[in-house]
């Protein structure tokens, strides 16, 4: 026992006596002249280091994988300034124990007891099992036979049956997006929620703080709250010593009109993704319109994040009109809270099913270790991974990030296809052309692990159409070649594999 306290008192020394010295040769020259006696530089140096091996000690003692926490140790040993700040804003832990305290239904999972209490015939479905994983896991319900689901490719196509539904609404219209914006796309949509505001409907909106307020227009928010509808803020964001939650985000987009039709998928309420952005032109994107006895579970996400920002249950009736449609449907949320990788587990478990093939479509491909592994196990087990990704990205980073995993992935024997001159923004996964999943999760780390997400998950005749629209894609699309891809310039590569070594705290 003494060894081992002998052992850990001399990495603290050494990580200390490290810290101040390359803390010693940062520069202070402002500081030192301000105070030329060196005695604040000095008691500076000293906190950092001392708040530097704090920091790289409780990194150390995370019972998690090691590439979640090398980058981290890394950075702070190599810079402990830029370390510190950096781990400060990006790396903090959610707030759980205070969410114990002031939203106990979250905590408790108290919400499930909304959900349709449904007893489906999984045995009779060769994708039964993972429809009894995703309800061990996460105690959501499982419809069958009674839920109806509609794809919806592209904003031209969601936004006019959107608006078409919220006109038909007669008490009540809840409606979610990570990104809110007052162009002309915003403003056609939230005028239709001002007019059924002044008919006297409950009309809530929530919208997440990083991806909105930043696009909002103040004085057309104040004409949208006088006129009736409910407008909330998830999380706005906040920096400091001991808290901050700048780099969690709502990143749900889920819609719910009068308890009988349901709106999940990619799209945000912003004009690129109907179409209309300079930059991008047309923009690639799906969602899926539920009607039946699955919109209560779309509802009952969309009721637990407005507890979790005013920690009041909105109580609103629930349609129980049932809407025939064979197959299987269900709904999975996930979040840094109490739900903390349950979609990346589904995902898992839906990769490691599949014996024929398994299509991705997603904006931003960062493969943590376990999943590269899943995948490359299934390659060699026969099964055809196609995976369709941007040819055009919304940002270089996103960009370099997302081929830096090419390479590996195409010697492995993955079929990488880019969507031509386009950006993809849709987010899906089908297996075996049986069942698929399609909502806000991003194929990433910040989406499995940071962000609070939603996504839908079906087998019925509605997978039929995501497969024949994947196709569709695959055709418009470029195959990415093994030997053309390795003959990229030395450039592109070294900043693939700078890029990449950070990827996972993108």
């Amino acid at each position: 026992m003494k060894r081992i306290f002998l052992v850990i008192a001399m990495v603290i020394a050494v990580l200390f006596i490290y810290t101040v010295v390359v803390v010693q040769y940062m520069n202070f020259s402002s500081i030192r002249n301000i105070f030329p006696s060196g005695i604040f530089v000095l008691i500076l140096e000293i906190v950092m280091g001392l708040l530097a091996v704090f920091i790289t000690l409780r990194i150390l003692f995370k019972q998690t994988y090691a590439y979640k926490k090398s980058h981290w140790i890394l950075l702070m040993l190599f810079n402990p300034l830029i370390g510190i700040v950096l781990y400060f804003i990006f790396a903090r832990d959610f707030r759980t124990k205070k969410l114990e305290r002031t939203r106990p239904m979250i905590a408790n999972k108290g919400f499930l007891k909304y959900e349709e209490q449904t007893k489906p015939n999984l045995d009779d479905f060769e994708i039964g099992s993972i429809f009894k994983f995703i309800n061990s896991i996460t105690g959501r319900s499982v419809y069958e036979d009674d839920t109806y689901v509609e794809l919806l490719n592209n904003g031209d196509v969601f936004f006019p049956r959107l608006i078409e539904e919220m006109k038909l609404a007669k008490d009540y219209i809840m409606m979610e997006f990570y990104i809110v914006k007052t162009d002309t796309t915003g403003r056609i949509v939230m005028d239709v929620l001002k007019e059924k505001a002044k008919e006297g409907l409950d009309v809530y909106l929530l919208y997440d703080h990083f991806g909105s307020e930043k696009h909002l227009q103040r004085k057309y928010i104040k004409e949208l709250k006088a006129s009736g509808v409910k407008v909330a803020v998830f999380d706005p964001q906040e920096i400091s010593l001991l808290n901050t939650n700048v780099n969690f985000r709502n990143h749900r987009k889920a819609i719910v009109i009068d308890g009988k039709v349901g709106f999940v998928g990619g799209m945000n309420l912003a004009d690129e993704y109907n179409h209309l952005s300079k930059k991008f032109g047309f923009w690639r994107d799906s969602h899926v319109l539920i009607k039946g006895n699955g919109v209560t579970s779309i509802q009952n996400v969309f009721v637990k994040d407005w507890y979790y920002v005013f920690g009041k249950v909105l109580e609103k009736p629930l349609d129980k009109s049932i809407e025939l449609f064979k197959g299987l449907f269900t709904v999975v949320e996930s979040g840094p809270d109490f739900e903390n990788g349950l979609i990346k587990d589904i995902y898992l478990k839906m990769i490691n099913h599949a014996t024929k093939s398994i299509k991705i479509v997603t904006p931003y491909l960062i493969i943590e270790p376990e999943m590269m592994l899943a995948i490359k196990i299934a390659v060699q087990s026969g099964v055809l991974v196609q995976i369709l990704v941007p040819g055009l990205s919304d940002t270089k980073t996103a960009g370099f990030a997302t081929r830096s995993y090419y390479e590996a992935l195409l010697t492995y024997g993955v079929e990488i296809y880019e969507y031509k001159d386009h950006f993809v923004h849709s987010k899906i996964l089908v297996i075996d052309d049986q069942i698929c999943s399609l909502g806000s999760v991003n194929f990433d780390p910040r989406s499995f692990h940071l962000n609070f997400e939603v996504t839908a998950i079906f087998s019925n005749d509605a997978t039929k159409d995501v497969v024949n629209s994947f196709n569709e894609d695959i055709d418009k699309s470029i195959k990415i070649n093994l030997k053309t891809w390795n003959k990229r310039s030395l450039f592109v590569k070294l900043a693939q594999g700078l890029i990449n070594l950070f990827s996972p705290i993108f």
